[in-house]
């Protein structure tokens, strides 16, 4: 495992690359689907390497944010944050403990944290808990964070979440930046009241510009300044020798993700409801073979960017920014789909450096 010895752990930023990085500023990755922490601790090393400012985590089944957060933010000078920890696996008190942890570790530097439902099968099969009032939840999480962090006693008594008299007893965190992932209205306009951010995801650059619109008016409803809260969309892309493989690959993924009601919702809404139609009526019908090829090109091309070298895949990032996203989340395809994570990571730095 590669060891790496960094200026951070005694306070100090380094400079990476002799100097400023420009677009890739706006770009971070989404280290996910990666089963091994050896691997994850590699591949937070070629992030950093690389020069990206910002590393995600996401928490699904593979490998616990809490831990692996902690071991980045103490071995490279990476942004640490989750995308995302759904707010019925942990409760807001420890949400508030992981974030602060993470910031001490990384001696004061950003951390950011991306909340929200997560999925219903996750949360009541996997976990055991009621998928119940999934916004309130959200909403009443942030603000028992919010108080922890700002070294304050918890006083809440909501309708789903309630802490008092809980505090840090590492004082005050003003550095941790509160995320909210989701699409639909309602969770849209949480975030434009509540939260520092929003993530989004399944956004091509055509929807973003629309929606960017959209959340600008929420947030200007909500007496705020658009500067002051980020969106963040996540793209999957792949750098890869076999692309052929990587669409086909993902095409099979893409069914699973069809036939949730919500994305499937949002499939509809932004001009594949042929699609998400023609999949659920084969997916019913037990035709698997017919469900995926039922994911068109079309859809295909506007949810993944894949190309066989980074400048192939530079200009649709590029056009995330354009669309206005403050980030684009990058989530390498990985390697099982026909993808190259290295590649990946490498290959976008070298093309927007």
């Amino acid at each position: 495992m590669t060891t790496i010895i960094i200026s951070t752990l005694v306070g100090q930023r380094p400079q990476l690359h002799g100097g400023p990085v420009s677009e890739l500023s706006h770009i971070s990755i989404l280290l996910s689907n990666i089963p091994q922490t050896e691997d994850l601790l590699r591949f937070a090393a070629t992030v950093e390497s690389s020069g990206y400012e910002r590393v995600w985590l996401a928490e699904t089944i593979g490998i616990e944010a809490g831990a692996i957060g902690g071991a980045i933010a103490a071995t490279t000078s990476l942004e640490v944050g989750t995308a995302i920890v759904p707010v019925y696996s942990r409760s807001p008190a420890l949400l508030a403990m992981m974030a602060s942890s993470w910031s001490h570790i990384g001696n004061g530097r950003q951390v950011n944290i991306g909340i929200g439902s997560g999925g219903q099968r996750i949360i009541e099969r996997w976990h055991g808990v009621d998928f119940t009032k999934p916004a309130t939840t959200t909403r009443e999480t942030i603000a028992i964070m919010r108080q922890a962090l700002a070294g304050d006693r918890t006083d809440i008594d909501g309708k789903m979440r309630r802490s008092n008299g809980f505090s840090l007893a590492s004082g005050p965190t003003d550095n941790v930046k509160i995320f909210v992932g989701g699409m639909g209205p309602v969770m849209v306009d949480l975030a434009a009241e509540q939260a520092d951010g929003l993530i989004v995801t399944w956004l091509s650059p055509r929807v973003v510009e629309g929606f960017r619109a959209t959340f600008n008016e929420a947030i200007t409803a909500h007496g705020r300044q658009h500067s002051d809260v980020k969106l963040v969309a996540r793209a999957y892309v792949a750098v890869t020798d076999t692309p052929e493989l990587a669409r086909e690959e993902v095409r099979k993924e893409m069914v699973e993700y069809i036939i949730s009601p919500p994305y499937g919702r949002y499939f509809s809404s932004v001009g594949f409801d042929d699609e998400v139609q023609a999949v659920n009526a084969a997916f019913t019908a037990r035709d698997r073979a017919g469900a995926v090829q039922a994911v068109s090109d079309r859809l295909l091309d506007d949810v993944l960017i894949v190309g066989t070298n980074g400048d192939e895949v530079a200009d649709r990032l590029r056009a995330y920014v354009a669309a206005g996203a403050d980030d684009v989340m990058i989530q390498p395809v990985p390697d099982y789909r026909g993808g190259n994570y290295q590649r990946t990571i490498e290959d976008v730095a070298r093309a927007l450096r």
